[in-house]
């Protein structure tokens, strides 16, 4: 009897450490460097308030650890599409480095269950931030304010996600994309832009080349006017001292033939008559002709 007893107690105090070790085992729980998280109870059905940091810690038997990350996630917007101010369709990509507010992680799990379930609220509610900003910028603005856009969305996804106990530290929006058409017709704007400038700049030389080329051609033409009226002088002189010439030389033959007419006492005819006779006389080769003389063959003298 007494042996028996003894094993029975011996069973007992056994089956007692399993169950003590057991316990202890279901009542310890670790975390990561990474990780904070708040116990629930599986058995009673009730959440902790203490948010339990890294390490390892003893809770009641049968509880759980809810986890959030004590770091900061990133959280991807992939090809978002957005009406901008101009009514044109602007797609992009940002990430946003949010983390949950460890003092408000009761009131966290409490409303979203989970990290997954926090997660897609906060993803719906940076969506609707996007499109909110997105429709107070113009087409263009997403180009030359890239800077200025994301700080305003940065804000907006701030004031937007401060009734969840989110804490935002960096917003990153990259591959903007306009629709093509649009591009296309920006691309050639900058292109007639980068036109004009170059005329314009060129337009100084240009004008001055044309202002050279203008004032070679005057002076040409200044020289090629000096010249035809010194050709024109030249003529009018060699044509005036011909014609003084012509003149001086019938004037002296006039002179000489009304000296001869005078003293040979010639009628007008004889001495065409004679003044004929001369020159056939003159003449190197025969002469026919055959006319009525004008005047007397023989005259007295």
């Amino acid at each position: 009897m007494p042996a028996a007893l003894y094993v029975l107690v011996s069973v007992v105090i056994a089956l007692l450490l399993i169950t003590i070790g057991s316990l202890t085992i279901a009542s310890l729980g670790r975390l990561n460097t990474d990780q904070i998280a708040i116990s629930y109870n599986t058995i009673s059905k009730k959440l902790g308030r203490n948010v339990q940091a890294a390490g390892l810690h003893l809770n009641a038997p049968g509880f759980k650890f809810i986890i959030f990350p004590s770091v900061f996630t990133s959280m991807e917007f992939d090809d978002i599409s957005c009406l901008n101010r101009d009514g044109v369709s602007i797609s992009l990509d940002c990430t946003l480095q949010f983390q949950a507010d460890p003092n408000h992680l009761y009131d966290i799990i409490v409303q979203f269950k989970d990290f997954e379930g926090y997660k897609k609220i906060l993803y719906a509610t940076g969506r609707a931030a996007v499109h909110d900003t997105c429709a107070h910028f113009n087409t263009t603005a997403f180009q030359s304010m890239r800077g200025y856009f994301q700080v305003k969305l940065l804000e907006e996804m701030k004031n937007t996600f401060s009734p969840f106990y989110a804490i935002l530290r960096d917003l990153q929006v990259n591959n903007v994309r306009r629709p093509g058409d649009f591009e296309t017709a920006v691309k050639d704007k900058e292109a007639a832009k980068e036109n004009i400038k170059i005329a314009e700049n060129e337009r100084p030389k240009l004008l001055t080349q044309a202002r050279t080329e203008y004032q070679k051609a005057l002076k040409q033409a200044q020289i090629i006017n000096e010249r035809a009226e010194t050709d024109s002088s030249i003529i009018l002189n060699q044509a005036d001292a011909e014609a003084q010439a012509v003149r001086a030389r019938y004037s002296t033959e006039t002179d000489t033939f009304v000296s001869l007419k005078n003293k040979m006492r010639l009628s007008v005819e004889s001495l065409l008559n004679y003044m004929a006779i001369r020159v056939i006389g003159s003449s190197k080769n025969d002469v026919y002709i055959n006319m009525k003389s004008p005047a007397q063959v023989k005259y007295d003298l």
